[in-house]
């Protein structure tokens, strides 16, 4: 009798592969869903050819862009759960990438967009997948599953 041929060696980069595209599609749901229900919810009433966000949709949007990123932070890390946090790492340089291309670009804003909102966005997306990442991490730390006796 022979013995069973030993396992395949698994891809090292296929994991953080799809860990980076597992947080980026959980980053965009999260942002996806709760933009167009903030929005639906402002523009009830208002004609949609001449509708204005109103202020408060900007810092709605601001936070439900964080709270998306750091879902995907979270997700990234937890997926490549013991290795290091380069892939959420990644994961933050291109939400920066995709928030700062139009403030380099000087892209013409929406009306009634407030100046300080694109450099914001830039800013707190990639805080915040870092920050789901090391919250991530930190847990995991914390209930490490201990071998019982």
């Amino acid at each position: 009798m022979t013995d069973p041929r030993p396992p395949l060696p698994t891809s090292t980069s296929l994991r953080p592969a799809l860990a980076l595209l597992a947080g980026l599609g959980v980053t965009v749901l999260i942002v996806f869903v709760g933009v167009t229900v903030s929005t639906l919810a402002a523009l009830r009433g208002v004609d949609p050819k001449s509708y204005v966000a109103p202020f408060w949709t900007y810092p709605t949007h601001l936070v439900i862009s964080a709270l998306g990123a750091m879902a995907g932070g979270f997700t990234t890390a937890r997926i490549t759960t013991g290795r290091t946090l380069f892939t959420t790492l990644v994961l933050a340089l291109i939400l920066l990438m995709s928030a700062l291309t139009p403030v380099l670009r000087r892209t013409a804003r929406a009306p009634g967009e407030p100046d300080w909102y694109p450099l914001s966005l830039a800013i707190a997306s990639p805080i915040a997948a870092l920050l789901g990442g090391i919250i991530e991490r930190r847990r995991s730390l914390t209930y490490s599953p201990t071998p019982s006796a």
